[in-house]
């Protein structure tokens, strides 16, 4: 039951590939308390990331893609499908490294097909938005 209510609640967050790439990730408002700062820090950490990743910035694509996989200690909405997206991204770069690699199949791999295809479509539209050319094929998914 919690397996299908996760599904459906992350099918309402779903974008078709024409919308795709204008999604901006969501920032969370940090709870009160010790770890409010740190979460701030990650808040402000993370929107940097993300213009620089727009622009080409590799390691500030990766910081992005981490952030979506992980909330980046509650900071970022996690989203598996965008992660997954800037994953690909990251390999369509031509400065993936070994490592980018393997996180591309630790986040990817467990997806379901259709979440796969999202990610693929949104990742599309990054690498024609940020490199403006096609997506290559290298799908390791």
């Amino acid at each position: 039951m919690l397996k299908f209510l996760l599904t459906l609640s992350l099918g309402v967050f779903c974008v078709s590939p024409l919308q795709a790439g204008d999604i901006t990730p969501v920032t969370k408002s940090c709870l009160p308390g010790g770890k409010q700062a740190h979460c701030e820090r990650w808040v402000k950490d993370f929107k940097t990331a993300l213009d620089l990743a727009q622009k080409g910035d590799h390691g500030a694509q990766v910081t992005v893609a981490f952030c979506l996989s992980t909330g980046c200690h509650g900071a970022v909405g996690i989203d598996r499908v965008a992660s997954c997206s800037w994953h690909l991204l990251i390999a369509n770069s031509g400065a993936a490294t070994v490592l980018d690699g393997s996180n591309l199949r630790n986040t990817c791999r467990p997806m379901t097909p259709a979440e796969k295809d999202q990610a693929r479509a949104l990742s599309r539209d990054l690498v024609q938005k940020i490199y403006k050319r096609p997506m290559v094929a290298t799908d390791q998914m």
